[in-house]
């Protein structure tokens, strides 16, 4: 499953990274979460661990794998059960790229999915796609003052 959509941002690459990459906002952009907590001490860097749990129960944790400012940051973590028989490792990146007066956005979520997710791979990615992308006008909103469009 890969979802990859894309947003152009009117704001400074580092302002976009500096703010993503602080995982306690995840919450404010994407609806899965409904909390996200800092396991680990210091200032976001590589390693820095997030406890989170999502809407639907449940709860897992995962770890900024990639921290390269202001151009890349990703993630992974361990395996979350997520249903009878299905589990999801979290995982994905962002890229971002400068141009012009604005940043161009990349969300890629490249989730391991187990068991019954992953027969359902393919319906799993257009929600995720849609999910995503929702999730980046609402990014889009929050750091540029707007209102999301989706």
């Amino acid at each position: 499953m890969r979802a990859e959509p894309e947003t152009h941002i009117a704001r400074a690459r580092a302002d976009v990274f500096d703010y993503i990459s602080n995982g306690q906002r995840l919450p404010e952009y994407v609806s899965d979460f409904a909390s996200v907590r800092q396991r680990s001490t210091g200032a976001a860097g590589p390693g820095t661990e997030y406890a989170y749990k999502l809407e639907r129960g449940a709860e897992g944790t995962f770890r900024w794998s990639e921290f390269e400012r202001p151009s890349r940051l990703a993630w992974e973590g361990p395996a979350v059960k997520a249903g009878p028989g299905s589990t999801m490792a979290p995982a994905g990146y962002w890229e971002l790229h400068e141009e012009g007066h604005s940043t161009r956005v990349k969300l890629a979520m490249t989730p391991r999915a187990g068991g019954l997710f992953k027969l359902l791979g393919p319906l799993m990615s257009l929600r995720t796609r849609r999910e995503n992308a929702q999730a980046l006008s609402r990014l889009k909103a929050r750091l540029e003052g707007t209102t999301p469009t989706t």
